[in-house]
């Protein structure tokens, strides 16, 4: 269940991550000039919504772990490495844009890594059979 737990909190950094960035970079560097904030709006969507997932999948694994959360992990650990991978390899002039993005991408694929390995340890609830043949 430890494992779990961790995995829970690595996604919730990754999400925290995703909303600092989305907030404090993307827009807060951006008020000034209105203007700017509608470009590279996919960039921001994408931020957004890796917020959401990573916050969300990390609370469940937290809360409430289960197996389907768990595959749902592991799903979107995949699904995140492709949308988040070449946003660290690509061309960067500073190091924050490196790493900011690394950060993001390492800590949702770690989360989704130790899920996946720490499968075993969720306790699937079986309604128990009644054994009893009525009141006697």
């Amino acid at each position: 269940m430890r494992g779990l737990r961790l995995a829970g909190a690595l996604w919730i950094i990754a999400g925290i991550v995703c909303a600092g960035l989305l907030v404090f970079v993307l827009i807060g560097e951006n008020l000034e000039t209105p203007g700017i904030l509608l470009n590279n709006a996919e960039l921001r969507a994408l931020v957004f919504g890796g917020a959401v997932v990573g916050l969300l999948i990390g609370v469940l694994l937290r809360t409430r772990p289960s197996p389907g959360v768990v595959r749902w992990s592991s799903f979107v650990g995949m699904v995140w490495l492709i949308v988040f991978g070449p946003l660290v390899l690509g061309h960067h002039d500073t190091p924050g844009p490196l790493l900011s993005s690394s950060l993001i991408t390492g800590f949702g694929v770690a989360g989704a890594l130790v899920a996946y390995l720490s499968r075993g340890a969720v306790r699937v609830d079986r309604p128990r059979r009644d054994t009893s043949h009525g009141p006697e």
